[in-house]
């Protein structure tokens, strides 16, 4: 079976195997043009419409030091309902600039991690 032959052939419920793809991967539709938007919008779908930040509804933000090493890089907590929700970069230090290394950027996992013993 050639592929002309399968191009034409429409699904039972009158889309193209080609239409269907694109509505099941949006960000082939985006590669492709067929979304009508290049700037990525077509590339979203219900489920990623409806994902906020974690550091959006966070109660509090608070500044902390690395607690890793003796550079001192500072890091934004942020807290919602008296719990750590995200740890990042603090972008208004001149010591890191807004960036972290990858131990800074494992703190989340140190204070909040499941594999933690918490008890003595």
């Amino acid at each position: 079976m050639g592929s002309k032959s399968r191009g034409g052939r429409a699904s039972p419920g009158g889309r193209s195997w080609w239409q269907q793809a694109t509505d099941a991967l949006p960000v082939l539709a985006q590669l492709t043009g067929t979304g009508g938007d290049p700037l990525g919008e077509t590339a979203f779908s219900t489920r990623t419409h409806e994902l906020s930040a974690r550091t959006s509804d966070a109660d509090r933000v608070t500044t902390s030091v690395c607690p890793y090493c003796a550079v001192g890089c500072s890091q934004r907590v942020y807290v919602r309902d008296g719990r750590i929700t995200n740890i990042e970069g603090n972008p208004d230090s001149p010591i890191n600039r807004g960036r972290l290394c990858p131990k800074g950027s494992a703190t989340f996992q140190l204070v909040c991690g499941t594999h933690r013993l918490d008890t003595v």
